[in-house]
């Protein structure tokens, strides 16, 4: 969630590399002149008059849904089935539409003969704060070629597939990327997280298998320490709140990606178990190889309770998660432990209120203790069905370090459709007592994200 540190003595990394032009770019370049030689344009379907919040029956550009995954946040199988959705949009281009469609055919026709989804975004972050420091704005982009393929059991419940990410990272003009934006007026979480500058990596390659008609499900590979624990609907920097310490409890370790691998078991229609190990060394821009001899694991197990129907488990679920890190010698941190809850209801498919937190000891955390509370708003417009979304949250946080001051958090955003592939994502962060700072200063945040898919 933060930016990378120094690089250790004799590492090499997986892939990393720093351009100008990210990669991403061109390939994605090179792919959309492509498409369109494989297919004739077809009208995209025109969105559900009742699209809201969970989105639970709109159309799709490429027929993709979500796959079998119980992960939250910043998922590769949600992005998959999100930004295929077909959403109403402020403004409306039909030339641009049937332009683009060829591409969304040719993916589509992709999965359909080789079990293969692909899909591509960049988004930027610009932020700047009120204060009279140097430097008070931060800009950042990130750019995403990700997707999964069907090796095993495609169409069936036991489908076995590999999930992949390759991204990149990037300032944009300013001399301080979003994450480090929080270092200037001593903040103890990034107010502009997923939004760093390590350049290009392979951030996930893992092996995921369903078994006993998807009631059993495995996970290996290199993938998030984070987004499978405490997670809520609207977790995602890309979606949803943007500050770190709204976005999962803090008082849970947060190793970056690395080795790692997960089981969940489907107990029933309203129960759901979760364990899994990681490295508690992962660093999402290195080689994952790198610390894994190290031997210093983060341990995490989870029990959902679904209270309403399976297909709402995103919305409506309760979270009791308990963990243990390894003591990790090279960085200086203590063996430690924690617990954290999570509850969120969707009401009316459109009202979507949370609260989460959770102790710990406090030795390898941001917090030893946190509460917070939020909630969203699906909107849909006279005109369209969209995914316009109204968020609001507001935490606590209490530090390990009895040195340090309580920190309050206040964010609030607005998401909308500006057109069918770019959303633009307005944002205000309040924070009070900055935990790192001597000063009882209050700082304000403002903060516009676009996030273009295709």
């Amino acid at each position: 969630m933060t930016g990378p540190g120094e690089e250790p003595a004799g590492r090499v990394r997986l892939v990393m590399v720093r351009s100008p032009t990210p990669i991403w770019l061109v390939l994605a370049t090179l792919a959309l002149w492509a498409a369109p030689t494989l297919a004739q344009p077809t009208p995209a379907p025109a969105p559900s008059a009742t699209a809201t919040l969970a989105a639970a029956t709109v159309a799709t550009h490429s027929g993709f849904t979500e796959g079998p995954s119980l992960e939250g946040g910043d998922s590769v199988t949600a992005d998959l089935a999100q930004d295929d959705q077909a959403v109403g949009s402020v403004l409306r281009f039909e030339r641009a539409e049937s332009f683009f469609q060829p591409w969304f055919d040719w993916k589509r026709r992709l999965n359909d003969r080789y079990g293969l989804k692909l899909q591509m975004s960049w988004q930027a972050l610009y932020q700047a704060t009120d204060q009279n420091t140097s430097p008070h704005v931060a800009a950042g982009g990130r750019g995403e070629i990700q997707g999964t393929w069907s090796l095993i059991g495609r169409d069936t419940p036991n489908v076995g597939m590999l999930s992949f990410r390759v991204e990149n990272r990037h300032e944009l003009g300013t001399d301080i990327v979003p994450t480090q934006l929080s270092g200037t007026f001593g903040a103890s979480v990034p107010v502009g997280s997923g939004f760093s500058d390590f350049g290009t990596a392979l951030s996930e390659l893992a092996w995921r298998q369903s078994l006993l008609d998807g009631r059993v499900r495995l996970v290996a590979g290199k993938i998030s320490a984070t987004s499978w624990y405490n997670a809520h609907a609207l977790s995602s920097p890309k979606r949803g709140f943007q500050n770190t310490a709204l976005q999962s409890s803090l008082t849970k370790a947060a190793p970056g990606r690395g080795i790692g691998a997960g089981v969940a078991v489907r107990l029933s229609d309203h129960f759901v178990a979760l364990a899994g190990m990681h490295d508690a060394n992962g660093r999402t821009p290195d080689n994952p190889f790198d610390t894994i001899d190290e031997a210093e694991f983060f341990y995490s197990a989870e029990i959902r309770w679904v209270p309403s129907s399976w297909d709402r488990r995103r919305f409506d679920q309760v979270r009791f998660n308990v963990w243990y890190q390894n003591e990790r010698k090279s960085a200086g941190t203590p063996a430690s432990h924690g617990f954290t809850f999570l509850a969120s209801w969707l009401f009316e498919d459109r009202f979507m209120p949370f609260v989460m937190g959770g102790v710990s000891d406090g030795d390898a955390t941001v917090y030893e203790a946190d509460f917070v509370a939020g909630i969203g708003i699906g909107f849909n417009t006279k005109h369209r069905a969209a995914r316009d979304v109204l968020g609001f949250s507001a935490g606590w946080g209490r530090p390990g370090n009895g040195a340090l001051q309580d920190q309050y958090t206040l964010e609030t955003f607005y998401r909308f459709q500006l057109v069918e592939r770019l959303a633009l994502t307005p944002s205000l962060q309040y924070i009070i007592h900055p935990a790192n700072s001597t000063k009882k200063n209050d700082v304000l945040v403002f903060g516009i994200r676009a996030r273009i898919t295709f």
